[in-house]
């Protein structure tokens, strides 16, 4: 019967094909299993740290010791700074100088108090005058001394000026002192061969302006004139004239 032949023909092949699989399979297990290879696994290196305060080695030269240290360079300098200019010199006035010139010397003067001078009812008072004038403190001033006889009205008086110059103002400059007391100051410009000195200050103990004219007569004669200011102006107090 072809149902019953055709299965154990099916057995066979099915059993021969088991047979050889467990053949294969006991072969296989009779081997003992080779072991896999193993592999270790990669260790990382640690890196080198880094030092903040190591400097890399300079190259040394072949017979130079370890460790020498580098000459430091010099630090480059700045040049010096020019020295600064010596401030200007302070030099006499050449203007005051040759006004001055006409000036220094003895001097004799007649000296006359106008009407008045000495009080509401006086008259013309007379007296001498000697007078000298010289440069002074190498031609910054010229320094003046002056000597008044004793008259009806006054007393003998001596006194010294001092007549020097303002080079802001271009102007002669004036100051005075005398034995009763008297003080005065103030400037005036050069004109030719006069000054007139606007003064303010204290006579015989009152305090008053004054106007002080001083001028060259030539080589040998000068004039001096004071006025003092009053209810009508300026008036005359005394005037001088003076020969060498």
């Amino acid at each position: 019967m072809t149902t019953t032949g055709a299965f154990p023909l099916a057995f066979f092949a099915t059993a021969m094909l088991s047979n050889g699989s467990l053949a294969m399979a006991d072969t296989l297990a009779s081997k003992p299993a080779t072991p896999a290879p193993t592999q270790k696994p990669a260790v990382a290196k640690p890196m080198p740290s880094a030092d903040p305060f190591e400097q890399d080695a300079a190259p040394t030269k072949p017979g130079a010791p370890l460790n020498a240290a580098t000459p430091a360079k010099p630090l480059a300098t700045a040049p010096a700074a020019p020295p600064a200019a010596p401030p200007a010199e302070n030099l006499p006035s050449k203007e005051l100088e040759a006004f001055m010139k006409g000036f220094e010397g003895s001097w004799k003067c007649d000296t006359k108090f106008a009407p008045g001078s000495m009080g509401p009812a006086s008259q013309t008072v007379r007296a001498r005058t000697d007078m000298t004038i010289k440069k002074e403190f190498g031609g910054f001033a010229w320094h003046g001394e002056f000597k008044l006889a004793k008259t009806t009205l006054t007393s003998a008086t001596s006194g010294v000026f001092q007549i020097s110059y303002a080079a802001g103002t271009k102007q002669a400059t004036f100051l005075s002192y005398d034995s009763v007391g008297s003080a005065m100051m103030g400037a005036g410009t050069l004109s030719g061969d006069s000054v007139t000195f606007a003064e303010e200050g204290f006579l015989m103990g009152v305090k008053v302006k004054v106007r002080e004219t001083l001028a060259a007569k030539g080589p040998k004669r000068l004039y001096h004139k004071v006025e003092i200011e009053r209810s009508k102006g300026y008036q005359v107090m005394a005037e001088d004239t003076c020969v060498k």
